[in-house]
């Protein structure tokens, strides 16, 4: 891949990763013995206590309190007597709050995103950003380049692993056939390359979510809404483990068919139909008034805010 791929947009250096709070965090590997980005050391209490860092009782310990509730050890002088009827209401407490426990588990407490992308995701970078961050995440690495394929980024992967760490990675690529698919079929190379990206992401503990493109104006879809890419990704995320589609073309799109407006949101700036532009004049991006090459609109983009928006809300959800 050419290096200067390697930037996230053709608007600015390679910036670092912000945390939720917008602090610069630093990029590449940690030095020996580095606690993490942002980790915050466990301060050791008096023995036989928690950590300072204990944000309340897992579902272990409340299990394991239960266990001691229930049996038949006998009752020391001093200890309070425990009811069945207690130990049944305890019961049902620990199954709720352990039900929560596992549902929380879907989606890690400080979520880092890894982002790769062509120029649809360069076109909505700053509004999905800030969606993503106002979501709760922590840090955000933006790997995107108008014009890529899959392919262009297969082999960054590993790196960004080791380096940034990530808990959830979006990919997210809309048709683009640059000189690494050359003599390629477009659907058989993606599903390679992309197949590949995921293999890697999952095996290290990375939840991976598969962006569906808007339709462009020449595609046609299925009856669900559905480009022939889209497709793919629902078939690559039914076969995998960990791996989701998000449906983030219904954003822009009459039901996933292409349309040039939509209407209004509340405070956009609206024509005398109601309606407002969500796809630029060449039926693919967003800008009413495209650069070239496609990136950040310098006028209002509906349709950028929309898909940035609702990839970030799909990578979160």
């Amino acid at each position: 891949m050419p290096a200067a791929q390697y930037e996230r947009s053709p608007r600015s250096d390679r910036p670092l990763a912000v945390d939720h709070a917008g602090r610069d965090l630093p990029d590449g590997p940690e030095e020996p013995g580095d606690p993490g980005r942002g980790a915050r050391p466990v301060q050791a209490g008096p023995a036989g206590t928690r950590p300072s860092t204990h944000q309340g009782w897992t579902g272990i310990d409340l299990l394991a309190l239960l266990g001691g509730l229930s049996g038949r050890r006998a009752r020391q002088p001093g200890q309070p007597r425990w009811s069945r009827r207690a130990v049944a209401i305890l019961a049902v407490i620990v199954a709720v709050l352990g039900s929560a426990i596992v549902l929380r588990g879907y989606l890690p407490a400080d979520p880092r995103l890894l982002v790769y992308g062509d120029s649809l995701i360069v076109e909505s970078q700053e509004p999905f950003r800030q969606a993503a961050l106002d979501a709760g995440a922590h840090a955000i690495e933006l790997r995107a380049w108008s014009g890529t394929a899959p392919c262009d980024w297969v082999n960054d992967v590993p790196g960004q692993i080791r380096d940034f760490r990530p808990t959830v990675a979006v990919i997210a690529f809309s048709g683009n056939l640059p000189a690494c698919m050359a003599g390629r079929d477009l659907l058989t190379g993606y599903r390679q390359d992309v197949t590949t990206m995921v293999d890697q992401l999952v095996s290290a503990g990375v939840q991976v979510r598969l962006v569906e493109e808007p339709a462009r104006k020449v595609d046609t879809v299925d009856a669900s809404g559905r480009t022939a890419l889209g497709r793919l990704w629902a078939t690559i995320a039914r076969e995998t483990p960990n791996t989701r589609v998000v449906r983030a073309d219904l954003a822009v799109t009459a039901a996933g068919r292409f349309v040039p407006s939509l209407p209004c949101d509340p405070g956009e700036p609206c024509g005398p139909d109601g309606q407002i532009i969500v796809r630029a004049p060449d039926g693919v991006h967003f800008c009413p008034h495209p650069v070239v090459p496609a990136g950040i609109c310098s006028v209002y983009s509906s349709g950028a805010r929309r898909y940035g928006a609702a990839v970030a809300r799909g990578a979160l959800d």
